[in-house]
């Protein structure tokens, strides 16, 4: 079976094969490389003076668009679709010459989906995130782009991106929804993306495929286990590059947790681009309220800051199923976190978790307290949810399900053209 992978960014076996595994598409290409029956080739978007290569049996091809002088001052002005029409020909090309039996797009959000358009062969785009409801979390109630472009201050360079930016999501949106409605399989994991295709494509296929976590989670992994006797509770979260993130969230409620005169530190891993907006908005700072910034930390350095950790937080306002969580679960690490978009697929309420509504600091801060003096409950969260986790990522299932949904859609396609 010839398959052809698109994705954004550039995969991590693509220079050698001694670079480590980063996202969970590397993840998945890592499980895919286990298969005989595949011939995987991976297209994505490259730049200039990335050649094709080829490790392992896995063919790399980089997409470099040529840009003009003037292609590069006009997409500081431009939307999506400028950037698309420079790639999506190079995606048409390169499926002409590799000739596969099924294109895996990765992402409805991104332009690869567009394919679909011009050739016969099946596409089948993975689930990612969903930019119209992504769209409607872009700011946490009370913000609004006023507070951005007063952070700007006077540079008039950063207030025009934000204007451009505001502008570009409305056009990210646009071509989402035209991928919708070129492309009629899916593969997803969670009932909201399921929702979503849906709604978006009625009468379209949808395969559930779980998520594949990084290689040093699945091989490495070793089993939380619940701290006893008087010590600093210390929570942990992952990932904090938006606001959509629920950042805001996070320090109000360790603020809160802070006037109750819990005893706490709150590690956040991952950088942090809406600091002093977010700060400057709610008169609060972060290293005040107990909350310590660690920016970027790799997967082994971040297993042990979880293993280390009393509770998982997760603030987020939408997210589909962060791998966060996920990683947090495989260790059995118990779980707290908003009740948005489809992490309700991934922790069952009350029984591996504990579920909150969105933008609830004060709620969050009551089950942070409740559930640091409950170890009976925290075992609980930390059995359940670890069992859960490791069947759900487990790479022999995840790539049958991958297998199953590749030939189904082929069959498929195969009785629509007889």
């Amino acid at each position: 079976m010839k398959v052809l992978w698109f994705e954004i960014s550039v995969p991590g076996r693509y220079k050698s094969d001694k670079t480590p595994v980063n996202g969970w598409q590397d993840s998945l290409e890592n499980i895919v490389r286990t298969c005989n029956d595949i011939d995987l080739t991976i297209a994505f978007e490259g730049t200039e003076g990335m050649m094709p290569n080829e490790v392992d049996g896995v063919k790399y091809i980089p997409l470099v668009p040529h840009y003009t002088f003037w292609d590069k001052k006009y997409r500081n002005f431009s939307n999506r679709w400028n950037k698309a029409n420079k790639v999506v020909p190079l995606a048409v090309e390169c499926v002409e010459e590799v000739k596969p039996d099924i294109i895996h797009c990765f992402g409805t959000e991104w332009e690869f989906g567009q394919v679909a358009i011009y050739t016969d062969i099946p596409v089948v785009i993975h689930m990612q995130g969903c930019i119209a409801p992504y769209n409607d979390a872009l700011f946490p109630p009370g913000y609004s782009i006023s507070d951005r472009i007063l952070q700007s201050g006077l540079n008039l360079k950063k207030q025009f991106y934000i204007w451009r930016d505001r502008r570009f999501n409305a056009s990210w949106r646009d071509m989402e929804q035209s991928n919708f409605k070129a492309v009629s399989n899916y593969m997803g994991r969670t009932e909201w993306d399921r929702q979503l295709v849906e709604l978006f494509h009625p009468g379209a296929k949808y395969f559930h495929v779980e998520e594949a976590l990084r290689p040093s989670f699945i091989e490495n992994a070793q089993e939380w286990r619940p701290k006893t006797g008087v010590h600093k509770l210390r929570l942990i979260t992952t990932g904090c590059s938006s606001h959509w993130k629920g950042m805001d969230v996070l320090l109000k409620t360790a603020h809160a947790l802070k006037e109750q005169g819990v005893d706490f530190e709150w590690l956040v891993a991952g950088n942090m681009g809406m600091k002093k907006e977010i700060e400057r908005k709610e008169r609060l700072v972060f290293e005040e309220n107990n909350v310590k910034l660690l920016g970027f930390t790799g997967p082994d350095e971040l297993q042990q800051y979880l293993l280390s950790s009393d509770i998982y937080v997760h603030t987020a306002y939408i997210d589909n199923s962060p791998n966060a969580i996920c990683e947090a679960q495989y260790l059995g690490v118990p779980i707290i976190s908003t009740n948005v978009g489809g992490i309700s697929s991934l922790v069952i309420d009350g029984e591996e978790g504990k579920l909150v509504p969105a933008n609830s600091c004060y709620n969050m801060a009551y089950e942070v307290m409740s559930l640091s003096n409950d170890i009976a409950r925290q075992k609980k969260y930390s059995e359940n949810s670890r069992k859960h986790a490791v069947e759900r990522h487990n790479p022999k299932h995840i790539l049958l399900e991958l297998v199953e949904c590749y030939r189904a859609v082929i069959e498929n396609n195969i009785s629509i053209i007889k």
